[in-house]
């Protein structure tokens, strides 16, 4: 006889794990179905997570470059490729093992295998060995996330030519790296590769690198970059890539072909949906996407779905929320829907970008009326103190009342600091009110006062 649970989630990412919890704690019993062998999904075992792991060791590394400006006498330094690998897997590994705590901590009985729907109240798990396991359930939270997207005439082959999954194995810094997409995912690895040395080549179609971004925002990254070994060519239409063995061979509309050690392919992601039954519970896919309602349930009553597989923002700590959300109603409650104006998006490059609300260009468009205000981080005495001088905040707030209507922040602490307007956004906070509140001195965070400050009329320290 199959078990029976309150709410089956299918997917183990930081939507899934974070639904399966907290559904627990409300008093549901709950399994999770994951069909890969580790909990975590892309973000902590090929994204999210080993990438920042490797993008702090790369912030180390450049640190190292002048470290007898501070005061240290440690001759020529070196690093170990294998050694950053080894620390990376590491935290990989100790956040899996916690993971897996948490489950049994809270008493989540745990799937391994693929889950398909067979009818809108049974789940049938296959696994890996081919062994299929029926299970009932009154509720569903579809989370299967997304997988990288590929060019079919420039396929990746795990070899020379990459994708964001692959290149987090390789066994060393190449040469050169042609960076094939300047969305969020290739510039962190151009920051993350440039800064060790390697010539890095950017290659985007569009005419702005991080087009999510404000452009003032994307525009100082680049400037950035170019101190980081890294070349950007945006308004560039890639027409080929061929693996010679020893090097690729990347052809662009309109240039000379040009040689690279490496070419990391990183043109977006697309939902996971496929193979899971959807028809047979009368849910249909747009591009492979999923239509909710405001509480994420979708067409049919008790099947809810959260994270990638939706079109809100693609992160991490969304699909967590949507998923918190979710669950909070299959429970009964009745949570606030969640604000996306208050949504942070957060870019690890070096500068860091992270914002809320919308850019400049979306306000205009909107025909919204709005006020600038910026402050750099470069007259602020922690800024010098920790070499973390470059970059800016800058809120776009209403003329009359001053509410927040976007702050798109460019600069070393930059996915820290939007915390505080996220904050804000969330309570409704005026510039204002954010001017008058007491920032500790001496603190990176007092930039946010200042760039307060020069929207009530004028900066203090500018």
């Amino acid at each position: 006889m199959s078990k029976s649970y309150d709410l089956v989630v299918i997917g183990a990412g930081p939507g899934g794990e974070v639904g399966a919890i907290r559904a627990a704690q409300l008093g549901l019993k709950v399994a999770l179905v994951e069909k890969n062998i580790h909990l975590g999904g892309t973000c902590l075992n090929v994204g999210c997570i080993p990438t920042k792991s490797l993008l702090e060791s790369a912030k180390i590394w450049a640190k190292l470059g002048h470290v007898a400006e501070l005061g240290f006498r440690i001759g020529k330094p070196e690093y170990d490729w294998s050694a950053i690998m080894k620390r990376k897997d590491g935290i990989v590994d100790a956040q899996r093992k916690g993971l897996l705590f948490l489950m049994k901590k809270n008493k989540i009985d745990v799937y391994q295998g693929h889950g398909r729907f067979l009818d809108k109240n049974t789940i049938e798990v296959t696994a890996a060995d081919g062994k299929k396991e029926s299970i009932q359930t009154k509720h569903t939270l579809l989370a299967t996330g997304s997988r990288v997207k590929e060019l079919p005439f420039a396929r990746s082959n795990q070899k020379n030519i990459l994708t964001s999954d692959t290149i987090l194995f390789i066994d060393h810094v190449p040469k050169s790296l042609a960076v094939v997409g300047g969305g969020v995912v290739g510039m962190e690895f151009a920051s993350l590769f440039g800064r060790f040395g390697c010539e890095v080549t950017v290659i985007e179609l569009l005419p702005q690198v991080l087009p999510s971004e404000d452009p003032e925002c994307a525009n100082e990254v680049v400037r950035q970059l170019k101190k980081q070994n890294v070349t950007i060519e945006t308004g560039v239409k890639l027409t080929g890539v061929k693996d010679q063995g020893d090097h690729c061979v990347v052809s662009v509309e309109g240039k000379p072909d040009r040689v690279f050690a490496k070419v990391l392919m990183s043109i977006g992601r697309e939902p996971v949906t496929d193979d899971l039954g959807l028809q047979k519970v009368g849910i249909a896919v747009d591009r492979g996407f999923i239509n909710v309602d405001a509480h994420y349930k979708t067409s049919a009553a008790n099947i809810f779905a959260i994270g990638d597989i939706l079109k809100t923002a693609a992160l991490a700590h969304t699909a967590s929320a949507e998923a918190m959300h979710a669950v909070e109603v299959i429970a009964g409650k009745n949570p606030p829907l969640i604000n996306y104006e208050a949504n942070p998006s957060a870019i690890y490059t070096y500068p860091e970008v992270a914002s809320i609300g919308m850019s400049e260009p979306k306000l205009k468009e909107k025909n919204i009326a709005y006020k600038v205000a910026k402050f750099p981080f470069a007259p602020m005495a922690k800024a010098k103190i920790e070499e973390a001088t470059e970059g800016f905040i800058k809120i776009l707030s209403h003329p009359q009342y001053g509410e927040l209507l976007g702050v798109h922040i460019v600069g070393a602490r930059a996915t820290e600091l939007i915390g505080e307007f996220v904050l804000g956004k969330i309570l409704e906070t005026t510039v204002d009110e954010i001017g008058h509140a007491i920032h500790p001195h001496p603190t990176i965070s007092e930039t946010i006062m200042e760039a307060a400050h020069a929207a009530m009329g004028g900066a203090i320290h500018m």
